[in-house]
């Protein structure tokens, strides 16, 4: 399987180290990519592509309370997801939950005029402490059940 880090992460138990392990070593999930976000990286996404991810407009000082974010998107075939977002305060929660949110619905959106979204119908979020968690894949429990090993 080949996937793509557009943005050089480093750390060991990094929410990036989670993502990749879940999904760039198992051969079952599709090709696809990572990107993170976070002042532990070398080198961080931008911030206009954090905030069109989480679509922020309105809201751009929600992006001052995450510590780290990593996203595992595919490139081929049904369109999976799997997103983390640590956020430096419990209490930001319920913000990060509305955001994962948001973003279900954007995805069922496109999914009625692309039919490779078909994920977006089974996706849920799951909370852990401060880091919120989005799946939209294939197989969720699987995944989720991997996650929850290394959180």
């Amino acid at each position: 399987m080949l996937i793509f880090c557009l943005f050089s992460c480093t750390k060991s138990s990094s929410l990036y180290d989670i993502v990749m392990s879940v999904t760039a070593l198992d051969d079952s999930m599709p090709a696809g990519n990572i990107i993170c976000y976070g002042q532990i990286y070398e080198n961080s996404m931008s911030d206009d592509t954090l905030s069109e991810y989480l679509g922020l407009e309105g809201y751009p000082q929600f992006k001052d309370k995450i510590e780290q974010l990593a996203v595992y998107a595919s490139v081929g075939g049904n369109y999976n997801e799997l997103a983390l977002l640590k956020l430096y305060r419990a209490s930001d929660i319920a913000d990060g939950v509305l955001f994962f949110e948001r973003r279900i619905k954007a995805a069922k959106r496109v999914g009625i005029f692309e039919s490779n979204v078909q994920n977006a119908d089974n996706a849920y979020i799951s909370v852990y402490g401060n880091v919120v968690v989005l799946y939209m894949m294939d197989d969720n429990e699987a995944v989720q059940s991997k996650v929850e090993k290394m959180l």
